[in-house]
């Protein structure tokens, strides 16, 4: 789909973007594709789409830094409508489905500001997926939330303030809409977007397919018919939308006010840390070593070497292994660490032991040609499906969000028979590698 290119050219030219309006967009439609149709192309792909509900954190943030852009930002809301009266469409007993059309609407609101609104956005997606567990909920937003709001473009359009401090008067917004927003209010938003709705569709008739113009019509008649018998079901469930706005405020406030302002760097510079007697009188050239003491030997090498250099081992004390009788940890996550010098925040490490011949050994004590394996349930050993995983079985509650709302890099840690980590390199989400640190 070619409006996919022009929403990456609009997220290129942000900051212009967001100023000029519908006469910047109209102009790069054209640019990237050059036809009287290119103007108006990107609304109906836009209208058709349904919810993805598997979006990653990427794409969350994505949509919500283009929704940051005049006519952009009503076309997606117009998608969002479309999209809530469909799930009503199936069934309009559906509690739910009506409080996400409810929560739609309340980011309609004009005067919500951008950054404010684009973080609703995500935190209602949220919602509509996980329900009224709000704990829950608020936990599982911050990442995508944060990347929206630390996206450098963003941060030029949103000012000086901190994450943190857009965050804050999210909470405040919360509250003022749950003690202001009424049944009539949400009917008349309801009203207002019915009419862009119909405005879009009369600006793509003379343009698009017929089977485009007849879906968009169906679908503006969902919406309407949805409309028509909307009164008496949002007014039912106005306390409830009201309860979930207040508790969100709670939530959002509770979660921020325990991230930490700033990263405590080492005084006087970076500690020397000794290897263990047990560890230091190996050389492996010499000494001969069973598979799982060299998995073990690699693991404590690097662990050594991350500390030398300011970074600190997040692993619960009788999680870490520093000597040789230390028992290996198994196919858990080798090192998490917290950067004292950052970028990056945070690191997770997977160490592997490199044989002459070879083959490559971790705290298991299986050899393998493969660097990172397959794993039966959770995908390639190291990716992000196999480390989010884990994460929560080896972490505190706060030091669990802390790294997942400030992000973390993926190391893989190659040690030999030198008795040095020889390879550093990063990896992606699906644990290929990017970037060799070393």
């Amino acid at each position: 789909m070619w409006g996919n290119e022009l929403f990456q050219s609009l997220y290129d030219n942000l900051l212009e973007a967001y100023s000029s309006g519908e006469d910047y967009i109209k102009n790069k439609a054209q640019e990237v594709a050059n036809s009287a149709v290119a103007s108006v192309e990107w609304i109906w792909e836009a209208l058709q789409g349904d919810f993805n509900e598997n979006l990653t954190t990427g794409q969350i943030a994505a949509n919500a830094v283009l929704g940051l852009i005049p006519v952009v930002d009503q076309v997606l809301d117009c998608r969002d409508v479309i999209a809530n009266c469909k799930q009503i469409h199936k069934d309009k007993s559906d509690t739910g489905a009506w409080i996400a059309l409810c929560l739609t609407l309340i980011g309609l609101i004009p005067t919500l500001g951008s950054a404010v609104k684009g973080v609703l956005k995500i935190l209602f997606l949220y919602i509509r997926r996980a329900g009224n567990d709000v704990g829950i909920v608020v936990r599982l937003a911050l990442k995508p939330i944060f990347s929206f709001l630390n996206d450098p473009k963003v941060k030029g359009i949103i000012g000086n303030k901190s994450s943190k401090d857009v965050m804050l008067i999210v909470a405040v917004q919360l509250r003022e809409l749950a003690s202001s927003i009424n049944a009539q209010q949400l009917i008349s938003l309801f009203d207002n977007i019915i009419s862009v709705i119909g405005s879009c569709i009369n600006k793509i008739k003379p343009f698009a397919p017929d089977n485009v113009v007849l879906s968009l019509n169906y679908s503006f008649s969902i919406v309407k018919n949805i409309r028509d018998s909307a009164q008496k079901p949002i007014s039912d469930i106005l306390e409830q939308v009201k309860s979930l706005l207040r508790r969100s405020a709670d939530e959002v406030e509770n979660e921020v006010n325990q991230l930490p302002t700033s990263f405590k760097g080492l005084p006087n510079g970076a500690v020397v840390h000794q290897l263990d007697e047990s560890v230091a009188a190996i050389d492996p050239k010499f000494i001969r070593m069973t598979n799982a003491q060299k998995g073990l030997y690699g693991e404590i090498i690097s662990d050594n070497f991350m500390l030398n250099r300011r970074f600190k081992n997040m692993l619960p004390e009788d999680r870490q292994v520093r000597t040789m009788a230390d028992k290996p940890r198994g196919r858990g996550i080798d090192g998490i660490y917290e950067n004292l010098a950052p970028p990056p925040p945070f690191v997770i490490t997977e160490t592997k032991y490199r044989t002459e011949s070879g083959k490559f050994i971790d705290d298991d004590g299986l050899a393998k040609d493969s660097v990172l394996s397959m794993t039966k349930h959770s995908g390639k050993q190291m990716s992000d499906e196999w480390v989010e995983k884990r994460l929560a079985d080896e972490l505190s509650a706060s030091d669990l969000r802390k790294i997942r709302v400030q992000g973390y890099d993926k190391w893989l840690m190659i040690v030999d028979d030198s008795g040095k980590v020889v390879n550093v390199t990063k990896l992606d989400a699906d644990a290929n590698a990017v970037k060799q640190i070393l």
